[in-house]
């Protein structure tokens, strides 16, 4: 086994356990006939985690060839995975309205999402040598910023616009890096 095997498969533990807390999350949504209701920006972060969670193991594949890897270079690879896997945790209500759980978890979810945008940003640059004027940075520092705006704000419309440009600048980075720069 290569240490690329190796490390990828506690990342992929940690990218199988993220999933598994969404999908569990939906599942109690549905065995509940959604008691709890449903909040339309819950549904959003989820669906942006899902995929965020998707993309960083598609993209590690890319790592392969990296044959002297540190343990910085693997702390910084399990971050995104790990912190992913925390907010999977917080995006579904156990017991209360989904809207009231949103906003009693607003300030711990929009405090830890930034924090996966700047890993994201330093996994770029320092470990797969990104340019720090790329599109894929520049992608990423607008969704810090997109991220930082709803841990401040209560108005609903805010947090659904929010997850919707989330969903939006992420979608097109996956098409614009995947199926226009590959071609």
């Amino acid at each position: 086994m290569s240490l690329f095997e190796y490390i990828m498969v506690l990342t992929s533990i940690l990218i199988g356990l993220g999933v598994a807390e969404l999908l569990s999350g939906v599942v109690r949504m549905l065995r509940t006939d959604f008691k709890e209701g449903f909040y339309l920006p819950q549904i959003l972060w989820a669906i942006y985690l899902f995929f965020y969670l998707i993309i960083v193991w598609w993209s590690r594949w890319d790592l392969r060839v990296n044959f002297h890897w540190t343990f910085f270079q693997l702390i910084m690879s399990l971050a995104g995975p790990l912190l992913a896997f925390v907010l999977a945790g917080l995006v579904f209500p156990r017991s209360r309205p989904a809207r009231e759980y949103y906003f009693r978890q607003q300030k711990t979810f929009f405090g830890l999402l930034p924090i996966i945008m700047l890993i994201g940003l330093f996994h770029e640059y320092l470990i797969e040598g990104t340019p720090l004027l790329s599109m894929t940075t520049v992608l990423a520092s607008s969704m810090l910023v997109l991220s930082l705006i709803p841990r401040f704000v209560k108005r609903d419309w805010i947090h659904i616009l929010c997850g919707l440009a989330a969903n939006l600048i992420f979608f097109s980075w996956v098409y614009l890096s995947v199926y226009l720069l590959s071609s």
